[in-house]
């Protein structure tokens, strides 16, 4: 073996590295966790502080003999903490902005199947209408045809027109359990 290796890894009696370090750690485990705890305010912060102090002494080479192993320990186990205290504040700004944009906007289960069923019971509704009504509804709601456009088509008048809209609405309506959201929400003359 080298010599200069040969006393790298050679330690004066007293005087901890790297192993022997962390050593000094477990066999004082108590006292310094009380001590971080204090300082921190946080005795389960201090112990993961200590446990991530154990983790790196034991890659830690000391080149040169420790005076005082408790003050070194103990400034390690400190600058772990205040890394993970800076780790756990980015994710915190970060989590909260990550939060924002896992929230889904898509309505969740329970809703789906609350619109599924008015869709059914407005669909039973409009297969009961009489044919003028429903085709009139379809032209106007759903093919989004202008009035004039649906008057021509059908032959009828504007007036006619609104008629059937407006009893093919309070008919859906009534039949569903909806209400009638545009238009007048009682037709002249209701359908039977």
């Amino acid at each position: 073996m080298d010599m200069s290796i040969q006393h790298a890894l050679q330690r004066p009696e007293g005087m901890p590295q790297g192993p022997a370090l962390r050593d000094f750690l477990v066999a004082n485990y108590e006292r310094l966790r009380q001590r971080l705890a204090r300082r921190l305010g946080c005795g389960d912060l201090a112990a993961d502080c200590l446990h991530d102090t154990w983790l790196r002494l034991g890659d830690l080479g000391v080149a040169q003999a420790v005076q005082a192993p408790e003050a070194y320990v103990f400034r390690m186990a400190c600058n772990a903490a205040v890394d993970q205290l800076r780790a756990n504040r980015h994710a915190r700004q970060g989590g909260e902005i990550e939060l924002d944009q896992l929230i889904d906007p898509a309505p969740g289960p329970e809703l789906i199947s609350e619109s599924r069923s008015r869709l059914q019971a407005v669909d039973r509704a409009m297969q009961r209408l009489p044919r003028r009504h429903r085709a009139v509804l379809e032209a106007l709601r759903i093919e989004e045809m202008t009035r004039h456009e649906v008057a021509s088509r059908y032959g009828l008048s504007l007036r006619s027109v609104d008629t059937a809209l407006q009893q093919a609405l309070s008919y859906c309506a009534q039949h569903s359990g909806q209400q009638v959201l545009a238009g007048p929400s009682t037709a002249r003359r209701p359908l039977r």
